[in-house]
Formats: structure tokens, sequence, C-alpha cells
């Protein structure tokens, strides 16, 4: 068993695991596009080559880009990073736009004459959506931050009153 966890890196059951959701994977790629397997393969390499060499550089120079403007903002950061409020809707705007992008950037689709229904509220619904969840996430840091702050005011006080501050202690001779 070690020497299957040294080669592998991980216990049988993930194996397992790992086996059941490819087969699930294929399974619903080949009745999502029956009769075309070779885009299939064509497809999925793509995705990959897509994701890989292009879009992981491309958010990778972004939160690096806002950590950057982060970390030189103040000296003392709160108990949560606050690039995680801006990962988290960044993160839901882009896979929205990586979704209907071909409706958003209005790219020539068969779902107008299918649906009878126009491409133009697409990017502005898009747009309000990314607004509204940049909006959400500010809201909650502040939130976030003020109770942090009103945390800290109370354990202060609470000090001051217990005498186990810095005066405290060495008038208890600690």
């Amino acid at each position: 068993m070690s020497r299957f966890l040294h080669w592998y890196g991980a216990g049988p059951l993930h194996l397992l695991t790992m086996i059941a959701c490819l087969a699930l994977a294929g399974y619903a790629t080949a009745g999502l596009l029956p009769g075309s397997y070779v885009g299939i393969p064509v497809w999925l390499a793509g995705a990959v080559i897509g994701h890989d060499l292009i879009l992981v550089p491309l958010y990778t120079l972004a939160d690096r880009s806002a950590m950057a403007v982060l970390r030189h903002h103040r000296p003392r950061a709160p108990a949560v990073p606050r690039i995680n409020y801006l990962r988290v809707p960044a993160a839901l705007s882009g896979m929205l736009l990586l979704i209907w992008f071909p409706l958003i950037l209005r790219l020539p689709t068969r779902f107008p004459a299918t649906t009878n229904l126009s491409l133009d509220p697409y990017l502005w619904h898009w747009l309000a959506v990314t607004g509204a969840l940049f909006l959400l996430s500010a809201v909650t840091l502040a939130l976030r931050l003020r109770a942090d702050r009103i945390r800290a005011k109370a354990r202060t006080r609470s000090r001051r009153r217990s005498g186990t501050g810095l005066r405290g202690r060495r008038e208890a001779g600690g």
C-alpha cells in the first residue's frame, strides 16, 4: 500500500473516484455530441490549451497586480485578506462571461433565429450583474472591517477595565 501511495500520491479511493468522474464526464460528453467523436477530443484539447496557455496567465497576472496594489495600500492587514473580496466577484463575473460570451459580445449564433429574442440586453445585463457582485462584495468587506474594529475596541476596553493592560501588569508585578 505504501508503494501505491508513493507512486500515485493519494489513496486508492481517490483513484477510483477520479476514474468514475472521468467516465461520467466522457459519458455526458458523448451524449451531448452524438456522432461527433472527432469533435470531442478537439474541443477538449482546445479547452485545455485555452485555459492553461491563455486564461491561467491572464488571471494570475490580474491577481498579482491586485495583490501588489493592496499590499502597499496599508501596513496593517485585517484578519481576512482584502484580496478575497476582489477575487470572488471577479471569478464569478469571468465565469458568466466565459459561459455567455457569444451572446454578450453579440457574435453570430442561431440564438436570435431560434428564440426570436434580441442580443442587445446581454451586455448590459452582464455589466449590471458584475457591478452588483462587486458592490455586494464591497458592502460585505465594509461590514466585516466594521465588525473587526468594534471587536478590537471592545477588547481594549475590557483590558483597561480588568487592568490586564501593560500598566496593570507592571503594577501587579508581572
